[in-house]
């Protein structure tokens, strides 16, 4: 067994030094799936909570009997242990543990279970989306309640050899642009493939929330927001935030005394299957000043641009020459009388005048 040493004034950690601490945790690792039977062979793992993360810091395999033990160990608040136990490779943590001088040991014991990859078990007991809008985005909240009802850790399925397995899918809008998950972990967990969002988290027996929010552009939504359900659903309950609760429709029935600015849809006592379609329309989306802004300095340059290549023509066209002396209007231009043509007619005159 490895033991622990601790060095307060650089918060270090070394392994497989010895600890005079008076400090022990110990505890069984039982599996779940064959009714709490001792599991022998497995390993457990200790952390300690460092930088408001948890380290590993010592390791042990258990006894015939599913029994294991840290010796050694440090004691004082500034200590926080998790022991976990690993089973055909998925880590079941156990429950935190501070040592005191006046509790110095604690028990625990670490559940672990058989796997399944198929067909899925999960079930959402409770699902609940929650639909806001402003000038420019609509913004989406989903909390989901997901059951594992089975004596098993659903582990999934891989497409290929060479891929992950995927133990949910979530169907939201694939052109969101950003989206966070309440917890670290599924947000490390969640990636993008084929354009949906899917994990291979292992989904151990019990209920778990899943909790994220996502942001949509108008455009996204002109059509009205819709969204698949990820697995067979007890209960649905949609919420839309707008300014105009009159324009809004939904494919699930509504409920009256919704609070103000906000319509409320509710499924019935029938389970909505996997994949059932959830329709909501959004009526008019605010655009924001700011786009407005954008599409009127558009139209003053494209007006711009407009009238200064109307006043190049025009001076184009004054500068033109004309062909073999013919005016712009296509008249043949007069020539101008000379000097000799004057002179000829005031002789003329003159000549009239002394023969009358």
């Amino acid at each position: 067994m490895f033991l622990i040493q601790i060095a307060l004034a650089y918060g270090t950690i070394v392994l497989g030094q010895p600890s005079d601490g008076p400090g022990m945790i110990r505890g069984r690792v039982v599996n779940m799936s064959q009714g709490e039977a001792p599991c022998a062979g497995a390993e457990v793992i200790l952390r300690v909570r460092i930088e408001n993360e948890f380290a590993p810091v010592a390791q042990v395999l258990t006894e015939a009997d599913g029994t294991y033990r840290f010796e050694g160990l440090p004691i004082g608040a500034e200590y926080l242990y998790l022991p976990g136990a690993n089973y055909r490779e998925i880590h079941y943590p156990g429950r935190r543990v501070g040592l005191t001088r006046g509790q110095p040991a604690a028990y625990v014991t670490l559940d672990v279970w058989e796997t399944v990859a198929a067909p899925s078990p999960l079930v959402i007991r409770q699902h609940e989306i929650v639909i806001g809008t402003e000038p420019g985005a609509v913004h989406v909240v989903e909390a989901m309640l997901v059951d594992n009802p089975a004596r098993a850790t659903y582990v999934g399925l891989a497409s290929s050899d060479d891929a992950p397995p995927v133990t949910m899918r979530l169907n939201v809008p694939s052109d969101f642009e950003r989206i966070t998950f309440e917890r670290e972990k599924f947000g490390r967990e969640f990636r993008v493939l084929d354009g949906r969002l899917v994990t291979g988290i292992p989904w151990t027996p019990g209920q778990h929330w899943l909790r994220f929010t996502y942001t949509l552009r108008p455009e996204a939504v002109r059509r009205g927001w819709q969204r698949p359900l990820d697995a067979a659903c007890d209960s649905m309950r949609v919420r839309v935030k707008h300014p105009r609760p009159e324009e809004i429709a939904c494919s699930l029935p509504s409920v009256a005394g919704g609070p103000p600015g906000e319509k409320v849809f509710e499924s019935g006592a029938d389970v909505l299957p996997a994949g059932h379609v959830i329709r909501v329309q959004l009526g008019h989306v605010p655009v924001p000043w700011s786009v407005y802004a954008r599409w009127g300095a558009l139209v003053v340059l494209a007006g711009l641009i407009a009238g200064t290549a109307v006043a190049l023509r025009r001076s184009r066209r004054r500068r033109l020459p004309t062909a073999h002396g013919a005016s712009t209007s296509g008249k043949q231009d007069s020539p101008a009388p000379s000097p000799s043509d004057h002179d000829s007619d005031r002789v003329r005159r003159l000549r009239q005048r002394r023969a009358a």
